[in-house]
């Protein structure tokens, strides 16, 4: 089946966003994230805060599991047409994705999500055969599942005079700033043995922070299914006017879920469900839809997005090598010493590098080098 060059171009699309957000995993703890994260100073260094956080934190992850879940679908609509057992196929796809994760997770950058786009990825066989409205309304169950159990949990709370979710804990600014030094005495300055036994239990209690958003990735999976049924991006001229709906509601709306999160002084957990689980999921499509709409008028202007793409899976665990390389000691040991401007320039200057790579490489070879051993894995010998 002929790729379709919009969707190559989405996945660029998000591996860069992806990359802006990932980065400053590398240079600061994770428990220092966990808590709000390293105090910014200077106006610029606030300035692409607030913007990270409103258009790009949570937004673009999300835009890889639609297409994860849109690529699922024209994997299954494939073993079909050359009469293909698709099932067992898949659960092969999934678990050599599993095996690369937890290599990744271990060697080279505990905040992974290889491991949770296989273990969610065996979760969505049982919808690939479903109508595309019985998929979307499970797309919508699983997305808005745990933000209904969040609010009904502080419903009941409030109810029973308990204390807020907010109040139940202080966080102490000297804290972060210790599990900071902390990390930064380990992954900047220590051996490779010592970082692998550090990364080992963050990458645990990553991959435990994640279940809390396992049924929103089902549920975008799911997402990307519906689409790919509808068949939207195989002819994207024709689903224009809806592209162009989903544009403005879902960016109006994203925002306006995610705007009072960011405003707010203190932590609210009820503004934290409302741009996490409704404003993110709400922006993307609006992001899918921009990206479509512009993809159609001028497709030159964003096919330099389409090299990386084509092999997003090589690239993104690039991505982890390069960064690895920049904070870690064993490459220029800058964690810890970088600042947001920085370190967004830096992500800025890795994709353009990650550009050009794909670019020679696809001229020389017809698939990237991960894709290449992760389908000899699941398909066999070619």
């Amino acid at each position: 089946m002929k790729r379709i060059e919009v969707l190559d171009g989405l996945r660029g699309f998000a591996l860069l966003g992806i990359l802006i957000v990932n980065i400053n995993f590398f240079n600061e703890s994770l428990m220092a994230i966990s808590l709000g994260g390293l105090p910014v100073e200077g106006s610029l260094n606030e300035t692409i805060k607030t913007v990270s956080a409103l258009f790009v934190e949570g937004k673009f992850i999300l835009l890889f599991s639609f297409l994860f879940g849109y690529g699922a679908v024209i994997l299954y609509s494939n073993a079909e047409a050359a009469k293909r057992k698709f099932t067992p196929m898949f659960i092969r796809r999934m678990l050599a994705l599993l095996f690369f994760g937890v290599l990744h997770g271990i060697f080279i950058w505990h905040g992974d999500v290889l491991t949770s786009y296989a273990l969610m990825g065996l979760l969505l066989l049982p919808f690939i055969r479903r109508s595309p409205k019985t998929t979307l309304i499970w797309s919508i169950v699983f997305t808005l599942l745990i933000p209904l159990i969040m609010t009904l949990f502080m419903i009941v709370g409030s109810l029973s005079g308990g204390s807020n979710i907010e109040n139940m804990y202080t966080i102490d600014p000297s804290q972060i700033i210790a599990f900071q030094q902390e990390d930064q005495q380990i992954y900047g300055e220590g051996t490779y043995m010592e970082m692998t036994a550090k990364r080992i239990n963050d990458y645990i209690a990553s991959l435990l922070n994640m279940i809390l958003f396992f049924p929103q990735i089902l549920g975008t999976f799911l997402l990307g299914a519906y689409f790919a049924k509808r068949k939207f991006f195989e002819d994207i001229y024709s689903k224009k006017s809806t592209f162009v709906k989903l544009g403005w509601v879902g960016g109006f709306a994203g925002i306006a879920f995610t705007i009072p999160r960011i405003l707010s002084d203190s932590s609210n957990t009820l503004l934290d469900v409302g741009s996490v689980f409704i404003g993110a999921p709400l922006l993307m499509l609006s992001y899918v839809s921009i990206f479509s709409i512009v993809f159609m008028k001028y497709p030159k202007s964003l096919h330099f997005f389409t090299y990386p793409g084509k092999m997003a899976f090589s690239m993104y665990i690039l991505q982890s090598i390069m960064c690895s390389l920049v904070f870690y000691s064993y490459g220029l040991g800058l964690f810890g010493k970088l600042t947001l401007w920085q370190t967004t320039a830096t992500a800025f200057m890795l994709f353009g590098l990650q550009m050009l790579l794909s670019a020679f490489w696809l001229r020389h070879f017809k698939t990237g080098p991960l894709e290449y051993t992760w389908r000899i894995l699941y398909r066999g010998k070619r």
